[in-house]
């Protein structure tokens, strides 16, 4: 079968990851184009890979009428990018979060059923290795049925959310939340990002199963003396998981659960048993695994689908991502993560702030769009751009979708 052209929309900090990424999967596409508003980003992007640069979404898509587009600009103007695509017909995955407003992404939902487009959100972090393998414990059943999942986490809480939301396989019911925001010293982190306020974050979601998933989200992790640590728990009824909660941390996994021996002789006491790593020769990851006692299981691993394109174990998961868009197209499949399910995860961090908002009553889900965060999200658009971010999508296609 022949490969799917493929171009990149927004060749900034996050979009280099994707299109790296992309031009692995060599069996799966040809990347045939690089498009950002800035000619020198177009331009670096498209002489990497020898391709043509583009600072025009329109003229790109007339002129090498891709396939699949990846979508990576900044997520105010991932709608409009997003609906121009689907009245072309063009499959697309979009970075997260889909987009900021209930009603944005219920737009972009319902432009792609229109005209029969897969829309995938970009959601990796439930697909990064570790988690990967810690949903299959979870599924085997080493820990017995699992109710109860906490994480404390440096970035956007939706990522946690959709983890979370993975580990515990249920639908969330309701959303409790507080936040506090305290002033700083101003600084300038890694990624360029200006601090002056310390913010955290803390959700309380319930499930449709009667468990309940805890995120703390803190922007100074591992800044300022904080502690640098992040943290995911998942509690079972015999024994808990405990990983790194950072996306692009590895090491120090472990699953502490109980033999029946422990239950009944050690006062419910687990043992530890720690994740391990295989790698090849040229020290790519060929499996996870974790040797347990023969009654809870024995040896189970997860094996690396991509160890033969020697891709480093952080960037595993945007390859499942972008080769499930592939898939989807190819086979006319839902892709890994669809519309639909990157407006829950953040439809849980909307619900979050409406709590908030409430003096921390439990919002319910379902939510539906709330006209005034609407309007406020639409006049902030037309103050910085000039354009309504609905009314005429294809002026406001024209504003600088400056890359990320």
């Amino acid at each position: 079968m022949s490969r799917l052209r493929y171009a990149l929309i927004g060749y900034g900090r996050r979009g280099r990851s994707h299109i790296e990424t992309a031009a692995s999967l060599k069996e799966t596409f040809e990347v045939v184009a690089v498009c950002d508003a800035h000619p020198a980003s177009a331009e670096e992007g498209a002489a990497r890979f020898n391709v043509n640069a583009y600072t025009d979404v329109r003229e790109m898509v007339d002129r090498e009428s891709p396939a699949v587009c990846d979508v990576v600009v900044p997520a105010e103007l991932h709608h409009v990018v997003s609906c121009y695509l689907s009245q072309c017909g063009i499959h697309h995955n979009v970075e997260t979060p889909l987009a900021p407003t209930l009603g944005l992404m219920d737009m972009m939902i319902e432009a792609a059923a229109k005209h029969s487009v897969k829309l995938q959100t970009s959601e990796n972090f439930p697909f990064v290795p570790v988690e990967q393998f810690v949903c299959k414990l979870i599924r085997e059943n080493v820990i017995g049925p699992v109710h109860k999942c906490y994480r404390l986490f440096s970035t956007t809480g939706y990522h946690g959310l959709a983890a979370i939301r993975c580990r515990l396989d249920a639908t969330p019911v309701a959303v409790s939340s507080i936040s506090h925001t305290m002033p700083v010293v101003p600084y300038v982190d890694h990624a360029k990002r200006d601090f002056n306020t310390e913010n955290l974050e803390f959700y309380a979601v319930d499930f449709d199963n009667g468990s309940i998933g805890i995120a703390m989200v803190g922007n100074k992790n591992g800044r300022l003396g904080r502690n640098p640590l992040v943290g995911f728990e998942t509690c079972g009824e015999r024994g808990t998981i405990v990983t790194n909660g950072n996306q692009s941390a590895s090491g120090g996994e472990t699953v502490n659960v109980c033999t029946d021996a422990d239950i009944a002789e050690r006062a419910g006491q687990a043992k530890t048993y720690e994740f391990q790593r295989e790698y090849d020769a040229s020290n790519a990851l060929k499996r996870i695994f974790v040797e347990l006692p023969d009654e809870l299981g024995g040896t189970i691993e997860w094996e690396n689908p991509y160890s033969e394109m020697g891709l480093q174990e952080r960037n595993i998961s945007l390859a499942t991502m972008l080769d499930g868009i592939g898939r989807a197209v190819r086979k006319d499949i839902d892709p890994l993560w669809t519309g639909e399910m990157g407006r829950a995860d953040q439809e849980m961090v909307l619900a979050a702030r409406r709590s908030i908002q409430m003096n921390r009553q439990p919002v319910a889900l379902p939510l539906p769009p709330d006209p005034s965060e609407e309007e406020a999200f639409d006049r902030n658009f037309e103050g910085r751009f000039g354009v309504h971010p609905r009314k005429d999508l294809g002026k406001a296609l024209a504003v600088n979708f400056k890359a990320r």
